[in-house]
């Protein structure tokens, strides 16, 4: 989506190793034209150009599109291998960090030929989706084989979707698995912004209630669920905006049914938005909604709850790991969505019950998530670990 916007996992996995005093070499695609060595916040990126798309989505044709990924991905390794065999040779590294289902093979094959720990980082697992469908298990042979691909430590980002038992029933290693949540710094969020300011600037309403989502713009994410329950609540309540942070492949389906559903000016498409901005897009909102059939527990729902707001999530993957109905927030069953619009206008009416449902989200999240210096450190450490144990076995 950017610089400074979508999830800021990658960049925080990254830009970790030389705030800690180490050098990161990454190895990564890029398209014709993109330089092919650039220095990225203390970071050595190395491209090579290639123009094809290493992760295509979902297209009318399955059949395709799972030819696509198969040729994207023998293509990857014929490129990826001897590319960063040679930088490995040049540069003599100390460990490899595979990022990702296409990164974490390669990283063990260099790693191997060079005796040096290897370190798997994983962002979340749509495997738990088809585990019980043996052909579309298998299908996910990308992400089945990071996980299998033997490692000094695998990280698994916790976002809900179950990771940790994918990871159990593929034989990991669960004493060198660590599955972590991402971290979140409290301050920017524990802030009042100037409502009129930010709500000028967004596009939302000068007053009124806001429902607010943020997410990636994404089938799985299901932002038409919210769409399709807006009409029962602004029948009600005509004076509630929704607001739609985040950008990707949807986006010009979820407008069109905007305009279906005669929901213009009510609904505003805010697109991605920076990092440093979203505190301040959170302090207009009044609600937040997730409504995913994977998980609901991710990055924007911790920012939502550190936010105090009173969050309806449905009931799906760990989400009830964070959110307990009633309790900090409302948790619908995944049959529940029918229910929508009346939670919804019964949150909107009743302000205390709002405020209460958001404080004990705030305590909540600052009472079990770690800050981002934290986090970082964590995956540093483990690098850190995995070598000083590779040594301790040749001493």
């Amino acid at each position: 989506m950017g610089e400074g916007r979508g999830a800021p996992s990658f960049f925080l996995s990254i830009t970790s190793f030389p705030k800690h005093g180490h050098e990161l070499h990454v190895l990564m695609p890029g398209p014709p034209g993109s330089p092919l060595e650039e220095d990225y916040h203390g970071v050595h990126l190395h491209r090579f150009h290639t123009t094809v798309d290493y992760m295509p989505e979902v297209g009318s044709s399955k059949l395709l599109q799972h030819i696509r990924l198969f040729t994207s991905y023998r293509h990857w390794f014929s490129h990826a291998t001897p590319l960063a065999r040679e930088l490995a040779d040049n540069l003599e590294p100390d460990a490899m960090f595979g990022m990702g289902a296409l990164g974490a093979p390669v990283a063990r094959i260099i790693a191997e030929e060079r005796g040096v720990p290897n370190v798997t980082r994983l962002f979340g697992t749509s495997i738990g989706e088809v585990i019980n469908h043996p052909i579309k298990f298998r299908l996910r042979y990308r992400e089945i084989r990071a996980f299998q691909t033997p490692a000094d430590y695998i990280i698994l980002h916790n976002d809900g979707s179950g990771g940790d038992e994918i990871a159990r029933r593929l034989g990991v290693d669960m004493d060198r698995f660590l599955f972590w949540s991402n971290g979140l710094d409290r301050a920017p969020y524990m802030k009042k912004p100037n409502a009129a300011d930010v709500r000028r600037r967004v596009g939302v309403s000068d007053s009124g209630p806001v429902v607010l989502t943020v997410t990636r713009l994404h089938p799985e994410k299901h932002v038409e669920r919210l769409l399709n329950a807006a009409p029962g609540v602004l029948a009600e309540r005509g004076d509630v905006s929704f607001l739609v942070v985040g950008d990707g492949e949807e986006r010009s389906a979820l407008e069109r049914l905007s305009v279906k559903l005669g929901l213009t000016p009510s609904v505003v498409f805010a697109g991605a938005i920076d990092k440093d901005e979203l505190p301040s897009i959170y302090g207009i909102a009044d609600i937040f909604v997730a409504l995913s059939d994977r998980t609901n527990m991710g990055n924007p729902t911790d920012e939502a709850m550190m936010s105090g707001l009173a969050v309806v999530a449905l009931d799906t993957g760990s989400t009830a790991d964070i959110v307990r109905d009633g309790e900090n927030g409302i948790l619908l069953p995944a049959d529940g969505l029918p229910r929508l619009p009346g939670v919804l206008l019964e949150l909107l009416a009743d302000d205390d019950g709002r405020r209460r449902l958001g404080e004990a989200a705030r305590v909540d999240v600052d009472r079990w998530l770690p800050t981002v210096e934290e986090r970082q450190a964590m995956e540093v450490e483990a690098v850190e670990r995995a070598v000083s144990e590779r040594m301790g076995e040749r001493s």
